[in-house]
């Protein structure tokens, strides 16, 4: 399992230093997400919780795939893993669980497409496989996107 976590964060770092970056925010359930740029097929997520201590800050990392782009909606999904840092400390086993997610990124407003309202059902499992639940997410986002069209400023 350490080798899939170092994988995930390899991958996180490689894609947010290429990329552009999406922030969002889960308002029920006060998470935070910063992600790779959503637009393309394949992009990369980390999530934290804000709500809590840092000794119960639970964070999330998954791997996404758009499978139907639109001009006003992603329809996507990916697999990911539940953990928590600071339980390394406590000498507690790290990862809490995994997850399915399936969700749409809508885009409401046609003069700006990245503004996003996001709809997730994820279906989560314990570490231990003893139980689960189905988790559904309601949030905000805003993609970092650069125009293709526009060129980049050139300092004087």
């Amino acid at each position: 399992m350490k080798n899939v976590f170092g994988v995930f964060c390899i991958l996180l770092l490689h894609t947010g230093i290429t990329g552009q970056v999406a922030v969002s925010y889960y308002l029920f359930q006060s998470q935070l997400s910063l992600s790779t740029n959503t637009e393309k097929t394949l992009w990369l997520d980390y999530r934290v919780e804000t709500n809590s201590f840092l000794s119960n800050m639970n964070m999330e990392i998954s791997p996404m795939w758009n499978f139907k782009k639109m001009e006003s909606a992603n329809y996507y999904a990916g697999p990911g893993v539940s953990f928590n840092l600071f339980y390394i400390a406590a000498d507690i086993p790290y990862v809490n669980g995994y997850f399915l997610d399936i969700g749409a990124r809508i885009k409401p407003f046609e003069k700006n497409r990245s503004v996003q309202i996001i709809f997730e059902i994820s279906p989560y499992i314990n570490s231990r496989a003893t139980g689960g639940n189905l988790r559904t997410r309601l949030g905000l986002a805003y993609n970092f996107v650069r125009d293709k069209n526009k060129p980049l400023k050139k300092e004087e």
